[in-house]
């Protein structure tokens, strides 16, 4: 065995992925982004895919090319885009890619139009988490996408958003963000759009809140079988998740130390009673 080694149990994804599906009728979406949370971006994307999953979600649009390049056909959708990323290539790659400026609404039009494809995309609005998503002038964007939608420039498949507190009990401030997201989608509709896809709820809010499930929720922490929040939901047993990693190293020292003693550079932990202590490799 190498001096350190992270485990992951594939098994646990599916677990996982199933335990969603089960609570929810909607589609379900596996987040892989940022290498699947470390997990390993192919393996996982490959387990949530035959365990069920109907969409995969990563940040990076490497990330989406790497999984279209391994095999992995499963719907897509990547939604971190800088201007003057490789749209040509994700869009040849049937990825849908996320919109929240008109700047790259315009590059999206035209690397659909170098490729001959009309791009796909999910119109992202900032109800709340003050990130990324159009958040003031909403009605000018819609009135943009409407024409390149008749302009067939793109393809508007869906409408997203997230939660900033979906982890807390007070469900105050979440319900303020439905409302926002519903009044958002009400002025698409009324301008001739109406997206396939409508999601907004994240790991915590699948578990917690079936108002929020729309026809997609997007499965992030919970796949890899955490907790959002231990506090506030309870631990990964109690929601009856599987851990999917575990991490094993060797130990290159076992002592006794006295109690009082100090650990670590600024004795970080002083230990209350006599103690063993190991000396992780």
């Amino acid at each position: 065995m190498s001096r350190a080694v992270a485990e992951v149990d594939l098994t646990a994804i599916a677990h996982n992925l199933n335990l969603i599906k089960a609570k929810s009728n909607a589609q379900v979406l596996a987040v892989v982004k940022a290498d699947a949370y470390g997990h390993g971006l192919i393996p996982v994307a490959k387990a949530a895919v035959a365990a069920g999953a109907h969409w995969l979600g990563t940040a990076l649009l490497e990330e989406g090319i790497a999984l279209r390049a391994a095999g992995v056909k499963a719907p897509l959708i990547c939604w971190l885009t800088p201007l003057g990323e490789d749209l040509k290539t994700a869009i040849k790659n049937n990825i849908d890619l996320s919109v929240s400026s008109m700047e790259l609404l315009e590059e999206i039009i035209d690397a659909g139009r170098a490729a001959n494809i009309v791009p796909r995309i999910h119109l992202e609005v900032d109800t709340g988490m003050t990130r990324g998503g159009v958040r003031n002038d909403w009605a000018e964007f819609v009135a943009e996408i409407a024409k390149a939608v008749k302009d067939n420039g793109v393809e508007v498949v869906g409408l997203w958003s997230h939660f900033a507190r979906a982890d807390e009990p007070d469900q105050s401030f979440n319900q303020q963000q439905l409302d926002t997201f519903h009044k958002r989608l009400a002025i698409l509709i009324s301008q001739g759009i109406n997206p396939q896809f409508v999601h907004i709820a994240n790991s915590a809010a699948a578990l917690t809140n079936k108002d929020s499930y729309k026809n997609i929720v997007r499965w992030g922490i919970g796949l890899y079988g955490l907790s959002p929040d231990v506090n506030t939901l309870g631990s990964s047993g109690t929601l009856n998740l599987k851990p999917a990693m575990k991490l094993k190293a060797k130990l290159h020292l076992v002592k006794e130390v006295e109690a009082g003693a100090q650990v670590g550079y600024g004795g970080t932990a002083t230990v209350s009673a006599n103690t063993k202590i190991g000396v992780v490799t």
